[in-house]
């Protein structure tokens, strides 16, 4: 499988941004020599598909940074990811839309980033959805585990924002690390 070139792009922004340039290029040099080739470069355009393994090990790598937020980074990286490089259909979407839209289109946002798996909406009610995400777990193939806990769970949040949802939260519920055939996340916003 592969991730989208903004994707990583964002995700460096955001590291230098945040961290700064010699904290991310220290990171950068902890990564395996493949994938700090790919996310170093400044031929890694935003239109391209990458091994989802470049991404894997980034934000594995940035989780485990010491001083740092943990886990909770790779939340922070995905909702600044879904705020730069939302098309302007996509944020036509969100302001015009309902958080219920945004999630009954979680397929096409999720193959924006990714050009497999897929992440199907289930409607429990008005303001409640479950969202089950199909994937393998691979680690050289399929996104990790951070991704599904940390991830998934901070674009959908953000999402609800931007749709002007309140309260919204996303709960990872089953992971298929742990022995699930898929992901499953019970999202809700409280208006």
């Amino acid at each position: 499988m592969k991730i989208k070139g903004s994707a990583l792009i964002h995700t460096r922004n955001y590291l230098n941004k945040s961290w700064g340039s010699e904290l991310t290029t220290a990171l950068m040099a902890k990564l395996p020599p493949s994938s700090r080739e790919i996310f170093g470069s400044d031929r890694l355009t935003s239109f391209g598909w990458y091994p989802v393994s470049v991404w894997n090990a980034v934000v594995d790598e940035a989780a485990r940074w010491p001083g740092k937020s943990g886990a909770g980074i790779v939340r922070d990286i995905a909702q600044y990811v879904s705020q730069q490089d939302l098309t302007l259909a996509h944020k036509v979407l969100l302001k015009l839309g309902t958080p219920a839209l945004v999630m009954r289109q979680g397929s096409v946002f999720w193959s924006t980033y990714f050009n497999g798996g897929d992440l199907i909406a289930h409607q429990i009610s008005d303001r409640r959805f479950r969202m089950v995400l199909h994937l393998g777990t691979d680690p050289a193939n399929d996104p990790g585990r951070l991704t599904c806990r940390e991830a998934v769970t901070g674009w959908q949040e953000n999402a609800i924002r931007l749709s002007g949802g309140y309260g919204g939260q996303s709960i990872h519920v089953k992971c298929r690390f742990e022995r699930h055939p898929v992901c499953e996340y019970d999202v809700s916003w409280s208006r």
